[in-house]
């Protein structure tokens, strides 16, 4: 009576061996496919980043060229303001002249 007895689960262990190892293999499988998902979106990302960054700067320049065109503006409407701007438009389009003023004409 001093046998041993063997548990049953002795002979069900190459089976648990197996199922183990398709469960590593199965997760490592998973973890690679996650890590190069992961990998894909980090680029495609970055590529969005730097057409966005891209944008930014011409954006940038365009804003600059607009407010430089705005300056010139307002410029030009104070111009418009001033007595001198009228004295000249009157000389020029309506060809308006002082009282002591000589005008020469070229003949045709």
């Amino acid at each position: 009576m001093s046998e041993e007895i063997r548990p049953i689960k002795r002979q069900e262990r190459p089976q648990a061996n197996k199922t183990r190892r398709r469960r590593r293999a199965v997760f490592a499988l998973l973890t690679v496919i996650f890590a190069v998902t992961m990998l894909v979106q980090l680029t495609r990302l970055y590529q969005k980043q730097r057409s966005y960054k891209e944008k930014a700067a011409v954006y940038q320049k365009e804003l600059q060229q607009q407010e430089e065109r705005a300056k010139e503006l307002e410029n030009q409407v104070n111009y418009t303001m001033t007595d001198a701007y009228a004295e000249h438009e009157a000389q020029s389009k309506l060809g308006m002249v002082h009282p002591n003023e000589i005008i020469f004409r070229e003949k045709k």
